[in-house]
């Protein structure tokens, strides 16, 4: 056990050395979340709350603090859903051929990468947090709700990152890996509460805003209780009937996830 969790940690060392050797990746992963969260918000600015405006999130809520959540479970899902390629990288060099020639513990090797991702994940998440905060976004949870933001897109993360390594290991081109991280992330993206919320209250009424089989499909889809839990936690405090769900399904998600992601390694990295 000790020799496992040594093992997991060098791992994670090496790898986070690597990515601190091409910070162009890191800048690049960061760069989009944060176009959509200062452009997004300003095109649809008139969709939150306030004067002559059309609320969608609350009579008091903007739009810029209804979709902040949904730019920082982005940053962490495309952190994490590329993590494969460094595993593609290792298989090319022929460094994870040297690595399986050592006493390493097998399953570090795969853990090792995804917490490592993660951690860079959340790093990410923590610096679009304080632009959003810059910006006007108001934490309702304070530095509690912060941490329990954080445990959520790490769930998020771990599920994502194991899955794009078991891809990786499975599939062997950057092309095919791509093309399949695209056919899952977007797709999940899009079939979310991101921009808009499921339904919205005008004029006293709750009035449904997505389309009544989109609202159907985001309750199979992960990336939207990590969404629906990171807003609560922003601008409603603690819904805990949405978020014992969220921590719930992510956590389901993280270990399936994880097991898919080792399977692969014993089954195809030797």
């Amino acid at each position: 056990m000790m020799n496992a969790l040594s093992d997991t940690w060098q791992v994670v060392l090496r790898d986070l050395r690597v990515r601190m050797r091409m910070p162009v990746f890191i800048f690049m992963s960061l760069f989009q979340p944060i176009l959509w969260l200062v452009l997004f918000t300003q095109i649809f600015k008139s969709l939150g709350g306030g004067a002559g405006a059309i609320s969608v999130w609350g009579s008091d809520v903007s739009y810029l603090e209804g979709f902040a959540p949904a730019v920082i479970v982005m940053t962490v899902l495309f952190g994490s859903a590329f993590a494969g390629f460094g595993t593609l990288m290792d298989i090319d060099s022929g460094v994870l051929a040297k690595m399986l020639a050592t006493p390493v513990t097998r399953v570090s090797i795969i853990t090792g990468r995804v917490i490592a991702a993660v951690l860079v994940g959340v790093v990410q998440a923590l610096i679009v947090f304080v632009i959003a905060a810059i910006m006007g976004v108001h934490v309702a949870t304070g530095i509690p709700g912060v941490l329990l933001v954080l445990l959520l897109v790490a769930l998020l993360g771990i599920g994502f990152a194991a899955f794009s390594n078991g891809l990786a290991l499975l599939l062997r081109r950057q092309e095919t890996v791509m093309a399949v991280v695209n056919l899952f992330t977007m797709p999940l993206m899009f079939m979310s509460t991101m921009m808009m919320p499921s339904k919205t209250i005008i004029d006293g009424k709750i009035v449904p805003i997505l389309p009544h089989w989109l609202d159907v499909a985001r309750h199979f889809n992960p990336v939207d209780y990590a969404i629906v839990g990171v807003r609560n936690l922003v601008i409603n405090g603690y819904v805990w009937s949405d978020l014992w769900k969220s921590l719930v399904v992510l956590g389901v998600f993280a270990v399936v996830m994880v097991i898919f992601g080792t399977r692969m390694f014993r089954a195809k990295a030797e």
